[in-house]
C-alpha cells in the first residue's frame, strides 16, 4: 500500500482551468457530484445537438450505434463484457433494478453493514414492507482498525436464511474501500448472492468485475469518471445477466440485457455518450495518473487534518481503506456548538466559502474531504482555518 508522502503531490498539468465550477467557492466534495471539466460538458451538448437534428432517426432508430462506443470504453475501464453492462442514471436505479427483480420469498435475509448509503437503506425498507424479508444490518463501529475485522463482522452474521448481501465498495459517509473481494469470496462460499454498491469506486479505483466474482455491480460515473450526472452502469455476471432487468421496463424485457438497458424508453443519451470523452479526458494524463493523483493528495490531506487538532481519525493509518476521499470524526466540542451536522456544514460555507459535507453517522459527527485534479493544498488548509476561525467564535 502506498505510504503517504511528506508533501502534497504535484497539481496534474492543465488541470488549474478547464472546469465549470465557482472559483470562488472553495470545493471539496468531489465525492457526491462535481462540476464537470469543460472538454466533457461541451462533448455531451455536441451529442445532444447530434440528436436533436435528426432525433427519430439518431435516437430512435440509432441508438445502439450511439451507445456502442461507450459501452467500450466502460467496458475497457471496468474489465467487463460490453454486452453485461447496463447503462442507467445512477446507481441508486441500479440498486433498485437488482431488488426489484429478486424473487423474494418472506423471511429472506439481506445482509448489510451500518455505513450502507442513505437512499439504499430506504430501498431495502420498501422491499421488507412489500415483500416481507429481513434486513439486517451489521454494526462496524468507528475507527475501523483492519479489514480483516470488516470481513469477520459480515461473515458472521450470514445465515441459512441469507438471500443477498448488499455491500459498499466505498462507503459514503466514512469513505472507507470495503474489502469486497474478500467479502464476496467468503459470501459466494456460503451461497448467498452479493451486490456491490460501488457508487463511488469507479475511476477511484482500479476494477476488474468479472474477476471480482459479485453477482451484480453498480457505480457512477459521475464521481470519479468525471462524466456528465445521468451516467451510472449495472454490471450483471455471466451466471445473472438474464435475470437483471432495468428498473424501468419497455419494449425488450425478457430480451436480454443488451437490448433491454438499451432502450429504457426516452433518455438523455448525449449524457451516456460523453462518458468516452470523460474516459478519454481521465486517460491523457496517463494510466491512472488522475487516480494516483487524488488518493497522494487525499492521504496528505488527512494528515493535515489530523495534524490541525480538529479532527480524530477514523481508518488504519497506513492508508489501506482510503482512495480519493478522507473522512475523520469531529469531537464532542463541535455537537456542543451545534444544533445539528447540517447547520455546521452551512457555518463552514458561510464562514469559509468552503463546500464540504459534514454527516451524523450513528451519533459520529464526520466531516469528509474528496481530493480531484482541480484540488490544490492550499484549499484543505482553508478548511483548517475555517474550523479554528468557528472554534475561536465560541
Amino acid at each position: 500500500m502506498t505510504q503517504p508522502t511528506s508533501g502534497p503531490p504535484a497539481a496534474l498539468p492543465g488541470t488549474d482551468a478547464g472546469w465549470l465550477w465557482d472559483p470562488s467557492i472553495v470545493f471539496l466534495n468531489h465525492g457526491s457530484f462535481g462540476s464537470l471539466p469543460l472538454a466533457v460538458a461541451e462533448a455531451a451538448e455536441r451529442h445532444r445537438r447530434f440528436i436533436e437534428a435528426q432525433p427519430i432517426a439518431r435516437l430512435g432508430r440509432g441508438v445502439a450505434d450511439l451507445l456502442r462506443a461507450p459501452k467500450e470504453a466502460l467496458g475497457t475501464l471496468l474489465g467487463a463484457p460490453p454486452d453485461r453492462l447496463g447503462l442507467i442514471e445512477n446507481a441508486t436505479a441500479g440498486i433498485a433494478a437488482v431488488l426489484r427483480n429478486m424473487p423474494w420469498r418472506p423471511g429472506d435475509e439481506v445482509v448489510t453493514t451500518g455505513h450502507v448509503y442513505g437512499a439504499v437503506r430506504q430501498a431495502l425498507f420498501r422491499e421488507r414492507d412489500l415483500r416481507g424479508i429481513t434486513i439486517r444490518e451489521v454494526p462496524v463501529p468507528l475507527p475501523v482498525r483492519s479489514v480483516d475485522d470488516v470481513v469477520g463482522r459480515v461473515v458472521s452474521a450470514l445465515t441459512s436464511r441469507t438471500r443477498l448481501v448488499l455491500v459498499d465498495h466505498v462507503t459514503s459517509p466514512t469513505a472507507l474501500v470495503l474489502p469486497v473481494r474478500e467479502i464476496v469470496k467468503a459470501c459466494r462460499e456460503h451461497g448467498a448472492a452479493v451486490m456491490v454498491d460501488g457508487a463511488h469506486a469507479p475511476g477511484m479505483l482500479p476494477l476488474e468485475l468479472d474477476r471480482l466474482g459479485a453477482d451484480w455491480y453498480t457505480g457512477n460515473l459521475h464521481k470519479w469518471v468525471y462524466a456528465p450526472k445521468g451516467c451510472a452502469f449495472l454490471y450483471a455476471s455471466a451466471e445473472r445477466a438474464h435475470e437483471t432487468h432495468p428498473a424501468s421496463i419497455s419494449h425488450h424485457y425478457g430480451a436480454g440485457m443488451e437490448l433491454e438497458f438499451g432502450w429504457q424508453g426516452t433518455r438523455d443519451v448525449g449524457a451516456w455518450m460523453a462518458i468516452t470523452e470523460a474516459i478519454d479526458w481521465m486517460n491523457a494524463f496517463g494510466e491512472g495518473a488522475v487516480m494516483n493523483h487524488n488518493k497522494h493528495l487525499a492521504e496528505w490531506a488527512h494528515q493535515r487534518m489530523l495534524d490541525s487538532g480538529f479532527f480524530e481519525s477514523i481508518s488504519p493509518m497506513d492508508g489501506s481503506m482510503r482512495g480519493s476521499m478522507a473522512a475523520c470524526r469531529l469531537d464532542a466540542r463541535w455537537r456542543d456548538r451545534f444544533t445539528s451536522v447540517e447547520a455546521l456544514q452551512a457555518a463552514i460555507l458561510s464562514t469559509g466559502a468552503v463546500e464540504v459535507p459534514c454527516m451524523d453517522l450513528h451519533g459520529d459527527w464526520l466531516l469528509r474531504v474528496s481530493a480531484a485534479p482541480h484540488n490544490r493544498p492550499w484549499q484543505y488548509e482553508r478548511l483548517i482555518d475555517t474550523m479554528r476561525a468557528l472554534d475561536s467564535l465560541a
